[in-house]
């Protein structure tokens, strides 16, 4: 058994200890899945922790046939859903923000800072719809049938609103480019 099954195991039996190692291991890339959903930092926060409540309750419904990472993350993915759609009822999709990079020493960290607030600002300025979907199979690596499965669509609308959501940010960074002094100069 690993550790994380260990640990899983304890928080099955109500230990806090267990529960905030799992909460510390985990926080980090659960919160950023969740960021790139709503864009909000506050409503990310609120969500992680109503995700993490969620979790420790149901924990017992646990049955190892995936990996923690992966129910855990699901929870984070349903409860960021249930909260656009609660922001906007209409909405049949949701988005997500692209993860920020570790940044180094060379040089070329400013250029490649530059390119991430670029997909990032894009990102955001897309349709919370489009954001989800692309952030799912982007950032989470989700494939086609994972994200229909989340959004209760059949292949064929993922593929296309998979498409479409790519062609809005492209779009998008295409004006960026546009608008920036790099991009004027090329």
């Amino acid at each position: 058994m690993d550790q994380v099954e260990q640990l899983v195991e304890e928080c099955k039996s109500g230990n806090r200890q267990a529960q905030m190692e799992i909460y510390r291991q985990y926080y980090k890339p659960m919160y950023n899945t969740c960021l790139r959903m709503v864009s909000v930092s506050a409503d990310a926060e609120d969500i992680m922790q109503n995700s993490f409540i969620d979790a420790f309750r149901s924990i017992k419904s646990y049955r190892g046939k995936s990996p923690f990472y992966y129910w855990l993350r699901r929870i984070v993915i349903n409860n960021a859903m249930d909260h656009l759609k609660s922001r906007n009822p209409d909405m049949l999709l949701t988005d997500t923000m692209p993860e920020i990079p570790e940044t180094g020493d060379d040089a070329e960290d400013g250029s490649v800072e530059l390119q991430v607030n670029a997909v990032k600002n894009a990102m955001d300025q897309l349709h919370d719809d489009y954001r989800v979907i692309l952030s799912l199979y982007l950032f989470e690596g989700m494939d086609q049938e994972e994200i229909g499965d989340i959004l209760k669509l059949n292949p064929g609308n993922v593929r296309t609103r998979l498409s479409r959501a790519r062609q809005a940010l492209i779009s998008r960074l295409s004006d960026y480019s546009r608008r920036t002094p790099a991009g004027r100069n090329k």
